[in-house]
């Protein structure tokens, strides 16, 4: 076989190899080998080619390796291993992130107590009800008589009660 039919044989086993990564869980193995393949076909190259061809060869390698890199990793998720190991994001109803506000907003005024530290967030029971709170100011120990002053976001808002 001719220096040039060797190369052509590395630069298709390697590039080959690479390619089989993105369809066959390998671990990484098949792109070892691969990287591998090229690496040896770009030496080889210098020695059959010159220093010219070889650092063409480079050069083409430092380009294709990022775009092949950039594809498999957009593309991967759509064969069939990829379908399989990573299913796609379930399609979430209004009803599945909405949080219930308007039951929330009632107990503005009310008194409750801290079940778990606010710190600033933590857990909170008013009239027997489990509420997710956010500490207004500072922290808030468990145990605390706490009074609900308005919401953040989802939260119910609380300050520590006076006496």
């Amino acid at each position: 076989m001719s220096d040039v039919g060797i190369l052509t044989l590395l630069y298709c086993i390697g590039v080959l190899m690479l390619v089989a990564e993105i369809f066959i869980p390998s671990h990484g193995v098949l792109s070892v080998a691969g990287l591998g393949f090229l690496v040896v076909a770009v030496v080889r190259t210098f020695m059959y080619g010159g220093r010219e061809a070889g650092v063409i060869a480079v050069l083409a390698c430092l380009v294709f390796l990022p775009i092949f890199a950039y594809l498999s990793i957009k593309y991967w998720p759509r064969t069939p291993i990829g379908r399989r190991i990573s299913p796609p994001n379930p399609v979430l109803t209004s009803a599945d992130t909405s949080v219930p506000v308007e039951e929330m907003a009632i107990l503005i005024g009310q008194t409750g107590r801290s079940i778990s530290p606010l710190r600033p967030v933590g857990i909170c029971v008013f009239d027997g009800r489990r509420v997710s709170c956010v500490a207004e100011f500072g922290m808030v120990d468990a145990g605390v008589m706490v009074e609900g002053v308005g919401m953040k976001g989802s939260n119910l808002a609380v300050v520590e009660k006076k006496a």
